[in-house]
C-alpha cells in the first residue's frame, strides 16, 4: 500500500476501513454515511488502483484478502491519526478564515439566499468565498458525500434520505399576471385559468408537478412557453399576457421587476414548496461548516421558518 500512495485516492481509505470493520457493503455505507452504489462504486476504483480484489463477498459477509489483512492495520492507525491531527485543525475563524464554501443550488434557491447570504458574511467572514457548482441535480448526492460540495439548498427531493437537513421556509404557489394582462378579475376562476396561455418554469419539479395534479382531474392548461430560469420570468411577463404560477416568494420577485402586475390565489390546491438545506453526516460536526448553516438559517431574506436540525432517514 504504501508504494500506491503517491497516486491512490485517500478518500477510498474510509471506505476500505468500513469494509474491514463491517465486513457488509450496506451497514459500512451506513457507517460513513454512503449509499449502497456509491460503497459498490468505491470499493471497485479501490481494486483498480490496488490491483487487489481486497474484498470476496460469502453470503452477505465481504471478508478481506490477504493482501487486505496484511495493510488493514497500518492504513486503520494512520486515518485515527489523521483524524486526531484533523481534531486540532478544525477551528473555524470566520474573521480570518479564507475557505472556500461550495454551494449546490437551483437558480430559485440561488435568488433567494445568494445575495442576502453574501451580504452577511462579508460582515463578519471579509475573506470567506463562496462557489455555486453548476452541476446536475442528478449529481447532488454523490458531491455532498465525496466532499466536493459543503452545502445544497432547495426543493431537493432526491436527496430526503441519507443526509441532515435544515428546514429553512415553506412556500405556496400563486398565479402572477403581468402589467400587460387583459384579465382584471379579484379572482382566478378554473376555466379561465385553464384558457390562458402560460409560461413554465423547467426548472423546478414542483411548477411542473402542477400539471400532473391538472391531469389527474382530467384537466390541462395552455403551456406557450417553457424556461429553464426564473431569471428569464420578468422580461416576459412585462411584455406578454400570459400567466405564471410559481411560489409566492417569486412572485414577489417578479413583479417588482417587470414594472408591476398582481399575484392570484390558485383555483386548486398545489403540492407546497419546502426550501431545505442538506449536508452529508461527514461534514455535520466540521466547525466551518456549521458555521456557514447558521449564516443560511438567519437569513432575512427566507420569510417562513420551519427550522430543524436533524438527519434524515440514512439511505
Amino acid at each position: 500500500m504504501n508504494q500506491l500512495i503517491s497516486h491512490i485516492d485517500l478518500n477510498l481509505l474510509v471506505v476500505f476501513e468500513a469494509l474491514y470493520l463491517e465486513r457488509n457493503v450496506t451497514r459500512a455505507g451506513e457507517r460513513i454515511g454512503m449509499s449502497q452504489p456509491s460503497m459498490s462504486h468505491a470499493l471497485n476504483r479501490l481494486r483498480k488502483q490496488t490491483g487487489d480484489a481486497l474484498f470476496t463477498r460469502v453470503g452477505g459477509e465481504m471478508y478481506p484478502t490477504r493482501y487486505a489483512q496484511q495493510v488493514a492495520s497500518n492504513v486503520l492507525q494512520a486515518l485515527e491519526l489523521l483524524r486526531t491531527g484533523m481534531d486540532h485543525a478544525n477551528d473555524f475563524d470566520p474573521a480570518t478564515s479564507h475557505r472556500t464554501f461550495k454551494l449546490l443550488m437551483s437558480d430559485f434557491a440561488q435568488l433567494l439566499v445568494i445575495p442576502a447570504l453574501l451580504s452577511r458574511i462579508n460582515e463578519t467572514a471579509p475573506n470567506v468565498k463562496l462557489e455555486v457548482c453548476n452541476i446536475g441535480r442528478e449529481l447532488y448526492r454523490d458531491a455532498l458525500e465525496s466532499g466536493d460540495a459543503d452545502l445544497a439548498v432547495g426543493h431537493l427531493q432526491e436527496l430526503q434520505n441519507g443526509f441532515y437537513q435544515l428546514g429553512l421556509f415553506v412556500d405556496e404557489h400563486v398565479c402572477v399576471l403581468g402589467p400587460k394582462s387583459a384579465y382584471r378579475g379579484e379572482t382566478m376562476p378554473l376555466e379561465t385559468y385553464l384558457q390562458a396561455s402560460h409560461v413554465l418554469v423547467t426548472a423546478n419539479k414542483t411548477d411542473i408537478s402542477i400539471d400532473k395534479e391538472l391531469a389527474r382531474q382530467g384537466l390541462h392548461r395552455r403551456i406557450r412557453l417553457r424556461v429553464p430560469s426564473y431569471l428569464l420570468l420578468p422580461a416576459i411577463m412585462a411584455e406578454t399576457d400570459m400567466f405564471v404560477t410559481v411560489p409566492r416568494v417569486i412572485a414577489r420577485r417578479v413583479i417588482a421587476q417587470a414594472g408591476g402586475g398582481r399575484q392570484l390565489p390558485l383555483p386548486f390546491k398545489t403540492p407546497q414548496v419546502n426550501l431545505r438545506a442538506f449536508w452529508h453526516v461527514g461534514m455535520h460536526n466540521d466547525s466551518g461548516n456549521r458555521w456557514l448553516r447558521s449564516m443560511v438559517a438567519g437569513l432575512p431574506s427566507l420569510p417562513r421558518a420551519e427550522a430543524r436540525d436533524c438527519p434524515s432517514q440514512m439511505a
